[in-house]
């Protein structure tokens, strides 16, 4: 089972720095455990990151895999805004899978 459980956009300054991103907290649950990922859509750099929490550890996700839980989610939920200029950018660079 795979659903969005929260999201959030912050646009403002904070110690003197731009902020404007949008984040998607998704849990991923089997009957043995849940996962819980966090993925930034970062609007002033133009990229997406994420972290994951899982088994008792925290680690980064590659923005292949951030792109793939966002597609997933996006089929049952609306995007906080438009990010498909950042995910043609990504394409261009290779790192998704065009399609």
């Amino acid at each position: 089972m795979i659903k969005l459980t929260s999201t959030d956009q912050i646009i403002g300054v904070h110690d003197k720095q731009k902020m404007n991103f949008d984040r998607y907290d998704i849990e991923v649950g089997t009957p043995f455990s849940t996962k819980e990922y966090s993925i930034v859509v970062d609007f002033i750099n133009e990229e997406i990151t994420g972290d994951c929490i899982a088994y008792g550890s925290w680690f980064d996700i590659e923005e292949a895999d951030c792109l793939e839980l966002i597609e997933i989610i996006l089929k049952d939920n609306k995007p906080i805004r438009d990010f498909s200029h950042i995910t043609k950018k990504l394409k261009l660079k290779g790192v998704v899978k065009n399609g």
